[in-house]
């Protein structure tokens, strides 16, 4: 593995950070009432997410898998299901895909990649043109910080194959994590890993279930929830639990992931938006 200067936190691995989404747009002002106090300046400004110009879903009824090169006599890397997404850096020629994998590239039959469909109604990305700034408690008195900040990268300088990522400098360690808003749903993933799946499933409907990160059960419990938090004061929040019940996931339209617990525990808030 090429090059690992983003890691992925282990804890925040087994959460859905992003495993981590519908009604009519909002107008300008409709969005401005969801949020109140430090983050209200961010609707002034131009709301933005990730280009879905490359982001592709897999499509097949079986697993497939990712070679080392164009060719199926290759080493395998790994394998997607259906419905997970990936992200394509080069259509080959010869029936093949080269993608972002591992901080490094992996190949996959194009004949399984499908283009997305951008999402037309409610969004519940995070606003690429922004500075998001985070606190987690779970760094008190460990000797890292309490407070870190993600920021959208269309490509990371020292390795050319991570591309449209959030860097998010947490400590102790940093990571970078992908994000697609599409009309299927807001699909999310880690950049150590390269593969993407769905935080939640749209249309935004009460008891919503679908399947997520490593195959667990995921559920829409809450769908205009008012909530208060270091940045501000949100409402229509939708809340997203894991099938044990010990991970919730909190999304404000227009801004995106603003909170999330775990086993009863904030394990990450919203302090700020820049």
């Amino acid at each position: 593995m090429k090059n690992k200067s983003i890691i992925s936190l282990s804890l925040t691995a087994t959460l859905a950070f992003g495993t981590i989404s519908s009604i009519i747009l909002p107008s300008h002002t409709a969005a401005i009432s969801n949020i109140s106090n430090v983050t209200k300046n961010t609707q002034t400004s131009t709301y933005k997410t990730a280009s879905l110009k490359s982001f592709k879903l897999v499509q097949s009824n079986h697993s497939v898998k990712i070679y080392r090169k164009a060719s199926t006599k290759s080493g395998v890397m790994d394998s997607v299901k259906n419905n997970q997404g990936v992200v394509v850096l080069k259509k080959l020629n010869n029936g093949w895909s080269k993608i972002s994998l591992q901080f490094s590239t992996g190949y996959i039959p194009s004949k399984y990649l499908q283009s997305a469909k951008a999402n037309a109604k409610t969004p519940y990305a995070m606003n690429t043109n922004k500075t998001y700034s985070y606190y987690s408690p779970g760094n008190k008195g460990s000797g890292f910080s309490t407070l870190y900040k993600a920021k959208f990268k269309t490509v990371f300088s020292s390795d050319k194959t991570l591309t449209n990522f959030w860097y998010l400098n947490a400590e102790p360690d940093p990571y970078g994590r992908m994000e697609y808003e599409t009309s299927k749903g807001l699909f999310t993933g880690y950049k150590d890993v390269g593969i993407a799946e769905l935080a939640i499933k749209y249309p935004v409907k009460l008891n919503k279930t679908w399947k997520g990160l490593d195959g667990q059960t995921l559920k829409i419990v809450a769908t205009n929830k008012k909530l208060k938090i270091k940045a501000g004061t949100f409402k229509n929040v939708i809340v997203v639990k894991d099938s044990k019940g010990k991970t919730y996931s909190y999304y404000a339209p227009k801004v995106g992931l603003i909170k999330q617990t775990f086993k009863g525990k904030t394990f990450t808030e919203l302090s700020s938006i820049k």
